[in-house]
């Protein structure tokens, strides 16, 4: 703590404030709220043993506290405990499996200048949150923050350099057009996505390339006995990216709801939207002899754990639930519930790795908020009482906290199985 205090500029000279006792009390306190300025000064002056002034702790959210905590968490990232599953695996075609998915919520206008929302009453200012995690080792791999301006399609390619060959990516369709299709392709990146109706589809007809149009697409569905047409296309007028095309038509019922919410949250729908709204469409690079269409359905369905995750950090951490004020604190405060978000992360895949069962992240969140006022700085500081508690949470967690599943659903073990992974 002292060093990146010093290296971040946060500690520049002896203070009533240091950077322990200052971590203590915004972590602590933001574990399911956004305190006053008043809350953190009694709480300071706890710790001190000194009276703090709000406008001193006012001040103290700035650029360097938001680089001290900006590295905290870095370093945490960087020191989680990757489970291996080598030993395990049938195959090894694919390196990693990362999800990856945004988070909005509204903020005060306030800080419309650096979290610039859509417009509108009650949406000028908006942060997002991008997440991504690694499936089989169970690290985080993206936690940062911007504004709702900031496109899932620019997110998403960001740090494409730093992901491993072989690697599977498992995204939304925010994340994806033909052309960022190619670019993942040509790095020998794996992925699954929806797919758009809209996007121009093309398939090669005595050397040359023939439109596929949704009517098309359904007529062969349609004609076929078999659940999913699989064929080969390609995607993008300009792009011109060869994928998969995996299709699939919904029940009347199906479609029916699916074009009342998409008129609800759009309005008046396209020809093409309209024609494509009875079918789910997927495009992938994976091979089919690695994994069928089902399969490919299935490793998609991963992805709504990612939705499960966001579920928790708002109805526990309250991560949304934060007062109006000025940019740089809001900063710092969301740094701090990023850090809850990595303890209750890491303490999720280390109680995993100890019982060999999958547990709830949202009823262990709950357990850990609630008993985290347990956690003294006596405790934290001494090696056999912190022991001592993540046992108590462990024994807690296999009698009340192991994963339930809805019947007829299948497990990630399962799902990972199909294509030939074999994960206790």
């Amino acid at each position: 703590m002292e060093s990146i205090a010093k290296e971040t500029g946060f500690k520049q000279r002896a203070s009533i404030i240091t950077p322990q006792a200052f971590l203590d009390t915004v972590f602590f306190s933001n574990a399911q709220s956004s305190p006053s300025l008043s809350e953190y000064s009694i709480d300071l002056a706890h710790h001190s043993a000194e009276t703090v002034s709000k406008q001193a702790i006012d001040k103290r959210f700035n650029d360097h506290t938001k680089n001290m905590l900006t590295e905290i968490l870095q370093k945490v990232m960087a020191k989680q405990i990757r489970r291996d599953f080598s030993s395990n695996r049938e195959s090894n075609f694919f390196s990693e499996i990362r999800i990856m998915d945004s988070s909005e919520f509204v903020v005060s206008k306030k800080v419309a200048e650096s979290f610039p929302g859509y417009g509108g009453a009650g949406r000028e200012a908006i942060v997002q949150v991008q997440f991504e995690y690694e499936l089989l080792g169970g690290k985080v791999t993206e936690l940062s923050l911007g504004s709702a301006l900031n496109s899932d399609y620019i997110e998403g390619i960001r740090n494409i350099d730093k992901v491993p060959p072989k690697t599977l990516l498992i995204r939304d369709l925010g994340y994806f057009a033909p052309k960022v299709l190619k670019e993942v392709s040509q790095k020998d990146i794996y992925f699954i996505s929806r797919a758009k109706a809209q996007w121009r589809f093309y398939i090669r007809q005595n050397n040359k390339l023939a439109v596929l149009s949704t009517q098309d697409i359904i007529n062969k569905l349609k004609n076929q006995k078999e659940k999913y047409l699989d064929i080969e296309v390609v995607a993008g007028a300009n792009a011109l990216t060869p994928v998969r095309l995996i299709a699939n038509l919904l029940s009347p019922e199906q479609t029916t709801k699916r074009l009342k919410s998409k008129i609800a949250n759009r309005g008046k729908l396209g020809k093409d939207a309209q024609e494509g709204a009875c079918l789910n469409l997927f495009v992938t690079n994976i091979e089919k002899e690695k994994c069928d269409a089902s399969a490919i359905y299935q490793l998609y369905t991963l992805r709504w754990q990612i939705e499960l995750i966001f579920k928790t950090w708002k109805s526990i951490l309250k991560v949304h639930k934060i007062h109006s004020m000025n940019a740089k604190r809001l900063e710092c405060v969301i740094l701090v519930k990023f850090l809850w978000v990595m303890l209750n992360w890491s303490i999720l895949k280390l109680l995993e790795e100890e019982t060999q069962q999958r547990i709830s992240l949202h009823k262990l969140t709950h357990s850990i908020i609630s008993r985290s006022k347990m956690l003294t700085a006596t405790i934290l500081q001494n090696k056999n009482l912190f022991s001592e508690w993540l046992s108590k949470m462990c024994d807690i967690s296999i009698r009340h906290h192991l994963k339930e599943y809805k019947k007829c659903s299948l497990k990630e073990s399962e799902i990972l199985s199909q294509t030939y992974f074999k994960i206790a």
